[in-house]
């Protein structure tokens, strides 16, 4: 890597003892893509200086969050592309799916041979424990690199509580990051004479192994397909036909295919595209690539520094800035998300702590929230496309979980309901923009708002009616109306799964 690039390196174990090792280990935790991945060029240039082989191994294991048929299969179909992208390209590609939980792992044996084992420095469980847990086993040294953003988390400074803070650092650190993104199709040096010690997945048996798998059924897979082929074709369409009117229309709850919503998040999450790759396609289709187009000037100005076009701005500023200031609280305080008390600005804190025992108008159990049997028929509605299609529209999710703190015993319990329903369901969950979404609702990066009010103090107030005001929402009932009910897809009796990819 190059000097500025250094800074996403950290060493989490230097190694011990000096055997040389038959391979360099790459461990695709998160980034699981074999582009744009600075994991991926840092670990193939030591294999180069150490004229060893390189070895690409990701893994499905019950290890991982929620282990249903949903994240499953959208995983899975991200290892597939890579085993096609990895034998076009010449890379070692070792996938392993654990059809059991008592199986165990081929990964301690491979790094114990390996001379350098390279993986992911990701901020969200179980990435952080389970590198730790690896270093500890084996004499290699383990080393972690930040691909979370264009601009490595290290050189953002501690997290701001508000995007105007993060806005200008972030800009002017992209002027020089922009020059040093991760290679868009390296190439491996040639096949090498290595057999795995395991027998490798083989991506044609997929539906047979998704059908044997002891894995949640009850959350099926989602409409929406993995990998990176499908990442790109998502990417392509968003720049081809919604991005030009992204400004006016992204934050409308409209039904998936006339939104102006990019569908990009469950990719970006998954690993399975890069967010530079994201930004430089969205660049392309406005004015070019041009490290030029940055308007240095007006750092900070979030209309203004990617030049003059308005949609350009606008989806730039949500997918750099306010996902870098979730990865970058994440980065810092990984451990304080585990509290409320700890994760809120003091003035939400104290704010929803004044009004802890304040009557509920409603109250529901955990199973009436996750069937989606409020008397509000817009949170139902959320709640529906949620566990039917694995997807929420950002402007809804704000509203879906206010009202859950609104409507819970307490702002733990809450917290509590929205992590679990999020993760469980959404394609993108477990994800630092998961909880920088989800603490919005209680008032992380927000400010105090007035009057005061019941239950929410001075945490922003949002109302299913004031959103029916605001938005035209019959075309997107309309569009909820059309899904299979969430009893219907939680026993099986209707099933969005193995349909094509959908328009997003």
């Amino acid at each position: 890597m190059e000097p500025f690039n250094d800074n996403r390196i950290r060493v989490v174990s230097p190694g011990r003892g000096a055997r040389r090792g038959d391979f360099v280990l790459l461990w695709m935790q998160r980034e699981r893509r074999l582009s744009h991945n600075h994991a991926l060029d840092w670990a193939l240039a030591r294999a180069r200086e150490l004229r060893l082989p390189l070895v690409v191994y990701e893994e499905w294991t019950f290890e991982l969050p929620w282990p249903n048929l949903r994240h499953c299969r959208f995983l899975i179909e991200g290892m597939r592309d890579n085993v096609v992208e990895a034998e076009a390209r010449g890379f070692l590609h070792w996938p392993y799916v654990q059809s059991r939980a008592s199986q165990k792992s081929p990964l301690v044996s491979l790094a114990r041979r390996a001379a350098i084992v390279v993986t992911d420095d990701f901020p969200i469980s179980p990435v952080p424990e389970a590198t730790k847990r690896l270093a500890s086993r084996v004499d290699a040294p383990v080393i972690a690199i930040d691909g979370n953003g264009l601009v490595p988390l290290s050189l953002l400074g501690a997290p701001p509580l508000v995007a105007r803070s993060l806005r200008p650092r972030l800009h002017r650190a992209l002027v020089e990051a922009w020059e040093h993104r991760a290679s868009p199709s390296p190439e491996a040096d040639g096949p090498a004479a290595l057999e795995p010690p395991f027998a490798l997945w083989e991506p044609a048996t997929l539906e047979r192994l998704l059908e044997k798998l002891p894995i949640d059924r009850s959350v099926p897979a989602a409409p929406l397909r993995g990998g990176a082929r499908a990442a790109e074709s998502c990417l392509a369409h968003f720049v081809a036909q919604k991005l030009s009117g992204y400004a006016k229309g992204h934050s409308k709850p409209l039904p998936p295919d006339d939104a102006f919503r990019s569908g990009l998040s469950p990719y970006l999450h998954g690993g399975q595209i890069s967010i530079a790759q994201v930004v430089e396609a969205v660049l392309e289709a406005t004015g070019g690539t041009s490290k030029k187009r940055f308007v240095a000037k007006a750092a900070g100005d979030k209309n203004r520094f990617f030049g003059s076009d308005a949609n350009a701005n606008a989806f730039l500023d949500e997918a750099l800035v306010w996902r870098d200031l979730c990865h970058l609280f994440l980065w810092h305080r990984r451990d304080d998300v585990t509290s409320l008390s700890r994760a809120l600005p003091a003035w939400a804190w104290t704010s929803l702590e004044a009004h802890r025992h304040d009557r509920r108008r409603f109250l529901y159990s955990f199973e009436a929230w996750e069937r989606g049997e409020t008397h509000d028929p817009l949170w139902n509605a959320a709640q529906r496309e949620l566990v039917v299609t694995g997807r929420l529209h950002g402007y809804l999710r704000m509203l879906w979980g206010k009202k859950v703190l609104e409507w819970s015993e307490s702002p733990e319990e809450a917290y509590r309901i929205l992590v679990v329903l999020n993760d469980k369901y959404a394609l993108d969950g477990s994800d630092p923009n998961s909880y920088g979404n989800i603490l919005w609702c209680f008032g992380l990066f927000d400010r105090p708002w007035f009057p005061e009010r019941p239950v929410l103090g001075r945490v922003r107030y949002m109302t299913s009616e004031s959103t029916a005001k605001k938005f035209s929402l019959g075309a997107y009932l309309r569009f909820v109306e059309s899904l299979p009910t969430i009893e219907e897809v939680r026993s099986g009796n209707r099933s969005e799964a193995g349909s094509e990819p959908a328009v997003i």
